[in-house]
């Protein structure tokens, strides 16, 4: 073979075979990645319906129509949902627009963080003679007449559209309560922080907390309580459940048939916001 031909040979076997890279970038096609097209070198061969860049610029995938259309009718969708109308009397807010709710520790956490029990501290809960109500209230949950009321007339109509009965986990707390949640949560190392909007009230009471440091932990909580009852005495409150008439009622065991059950039942009371929170899954109420 001639020498200008054998270079010309030589030339040619260095590039890719058109069948190879033919193959390769229909595979590509296939598995729906033709942004990453740019890569495969397919000189001199054109493949039907594939456009190339004219610029260095990324080639957009062949998906991101049709992507796009499904995104558009999602937002038109959750539009659509918030757009609908919602039983008068019951509002339902996003969250980081309201107070923050916090859920109390549980006794074994309140062990755990060496507290000792609440009648310890010698302030007793104040108990009225009362009937049980039908829907079910944790253990240290307490809630002032007007509020358990109206709580009864939600579970009833909750109770007769589904056959179930509400479970209150939180209620309306007092300055010693709300300091025993707060110190049993920074002795198992929460961050408060985090958990709280009101940072300076925050800060506040947490400077009690380091400054009696050493001190047996009842001592440390009347210190802590002293702080937040002199916050609520200036209106300022690092908690939801210190303003009268707040409560949680559990949702994350709830059908979506049930929650609206629930709204529904809320709203025929009247007088009652309803923030449904998520860490963890609960409604909050605010009840005039």
């Amino acid at each position: 073979m001639p020498p200008t031909r054998r270079a010309a040979a030589k030339e040619r076997s260095k590039e890719p075979p058109h069948r190879l890279c033919a193959l390769a970038a229909a595979l590509l096609c296939a598995a729906g990645c033709t942004e990453k097209l740019e890569s495969v070198e397919l000189p001199g061969i054109d493949l039907p319906g594939l456009d190339w860049p004219k610029t260095s610029a990324p080639a957009a995938p062949s998906s991101a129509a049709p992507r796009a259309q499904g995104a558009a009718s999602a937002a038109g969708a959750a539009s659509a949902a918030s757009a609908a109308p919602r039983p008068p009397g019951a509002r339902a807010a996003a969250a980081a627009s309201q107070p923050e709710c916090d859920e109390l520790p549980s006794e074994e956490e309140e062990r755990r963080a060496q507290l000792p029990p609440l009648t310890a501290l010698g302030k007793a809960v104040p108990t009225e003679p009362w009937t049980p109500p039908p829907y079910e209230v944790l253990p240290g949950v307490t809630l002032p007449a007007p509020i358990a009321a109206k709580l009864e007339r939600i579970d009833r109509g909750y109770a007769r559209r589904t056959r179930e009965h509400l479970v209150i986990t939180s209620g309306t707390r007092d300055a010693n309560r709300q300091a025993r949640a707060m110190f049993t949560k920074l002795r198992l190392g929460e961050d408060l922080l985090k958990l709280y909007r009101n940072k300076a009230a925050v800060q506040e009471i947490t400077k009690a907390y380091r400054a009696s440091s050493g001190k047996p932990p009842e001592q440390v909580v009347a210190a802590m309580e002293a702080v937040i009852q002199d916050q609520i005495d200036r209106g300022v409150y690092v908690s939801a459940h210190l303003r009268r008439g707040a409560v949680d009622v559990r949702s994350r065991t709830m059908s979506p048939k049930e929650k609206r059950a629930f709204l529904e039942s809320a709203s025929e009371v009247g007088g009652v916001l309803v923030i449904e929170e998520t860490t963890p899954a609960h409604y909050h109420l605010q009840i005039d």
